[in-house]
């Protein structure tokens, strides 16, 4: 028998790497003969880049930048010399889980740490870029970005704009650098616009820490950069990110390619898939959402389509909206069925998930 695990992330809990790692150690307890591969997976968010590296190498580089807030960190990307190629994921500089609950202010933040480890990996001599852009902390549309690879902003009176959300609305020209030979892709499953009732002020930024006065503001302040950036502030994923889609659209010339699709292309996905004969899948939590273009339900549309059978996993199973009907919810397995509460779920994950692996070794391998 061969089994195929891919799961996400347990965000808050385990490592994709480490929920591969407890279900193998379980179902191995019980099937010793098991035949196994392992693909953690990843939405262009946090863990992207450790999956990427798994499959293809690279080293990682660490330089002087800053947070969201401007304060001066430490963050690092991968960097593949052999192939003059960066990924970069924004959320290690520009991440909202870079500050506190307190701190939380899309009017204040910016993405300008991420531009400048985009422009290390140039310095470097970069000629493609790959820039993840999960879990942000910003809402200024990518302007704090260029302004760290040397684009210029100013108000009516010809002053200089201070990169930063609540100054979107002030933006009266913008003033471009000498053209960069380097390809950009962005990476994100978000597809909003950029700004409106569906963009990323209106749907994203009260978890930024927005209050409705504020999100009308930034929203404001989208508009007015909408006017520069055409119609690129329509496309899907111009929202991502606060902005940054449409801003990497706009400064970096990138395109923008969906997340989930893209990784599991990146590590052949459908490659290990015609060799399984089931897979195992799942991520922290599976809710109506998860049917919305994330990583489960990409794994499980591909398994469908070949007829695989597909278990999910999952740290709890909130709601059976928009469960796909081909699928039986008799084949998720939580921890939290498992466990007494969440504090019990999150510290006991890799225990619960390796007797998880031992009850799917007796139920589907015999």
């Amino acid at each position: 028998m061969h089994i195929l695990i891919s799961p996400d992330k347990f965000k808050g809990s385990l490592s994709a790497s480490q929920v591969c790692e407890a279900l193998e150690k379980g179902i191995k307890k019980r099937r010793p003969k098991t035949v196994f591969t392992t693909l953690p997976l990843a939405d262009g968010g946090e863990g992207t880049l450790e999956v990427i590296q798994q499959l293809h190498g690279g080293i990682w580089i660490s330089i002087d930048t800053f947070d969201p807030l401007m304060r001066p960190i430490q963050a690092d990307y991968l960097w593949l010399a052999d192939q003059k190629m960066a990924y970069i994921e924004m959320a290690r500089a520009s991440g909202l889980a870079l500050l506190t609950i307190k701190e939380r202010n899309p009017l204040k933040t910016s993405t300008f740490g991420t531009g400048v480890l985009i422009a290390d990996a140039l310095q470097r001599g970069a000629t493609q870029i790959i820039l993840t852009i999960g879990g942000s902390a910003t809402n200024d549309a990518g302007i704090g970005m260029a302004a760290a690879m040397s684009w210029t902003f100013l108000d009516g009176d010809g002053a200089a704009v201070q990169p930063i959300g609540e100054n979107l609305v002030k933006i009266a020209s913008i003033g471009s650098p000498s053209a960069i030979n380097c390809s950009f892709t962005v990476v994100t499953d978000v597809t909003n616009p950029l700004a409106g009732s569906d963009g990323a002020a209106h749907v994203f930024a009260a978890q930024k820490g927005a209050t409705a006065t504020v999100i009308k503001q930034l929203d404001k302040g989208l508009n007015n950069i909408a006017s520069f950036f055409g119609s690129i502030a329509s496309e899907p994923g111009a929202g991502a990110a606060g902005g940054l889609g449409a801003g990497a659209r706009y400064f970096l010339h990138a395109k923008i390619v969906a997340g989930s699709s893209w990784i599991m292309d990146k590590v052949h996905f459908n490659r290990a898939l015609l060799k399984a004969d089931f897979i195992i899948t799942g991520e922290g939590k599976i809710d109506s959402s998860t049917w919305g273009g994330k990583v489960v339900s990409e794994v499980v549309k591909r398994c469908d389509k070949v007829f695989k059978q597909t278990i999910l996993v999952s740290g709890d199973f909130e709601s059976s909206t928009n469960f796909p009907l081909f699928l039986d919810e008799n084949d998720v397995f939580t921890i939290a069925s498992r466990s007494t509460d969440s504090t019990d779920s999150i510290a006991r994950a890799a225990e619960v998930l390796e007797q998880i692996g031992e009850e799917i070794a007796l139920k589907y391998l015999n």
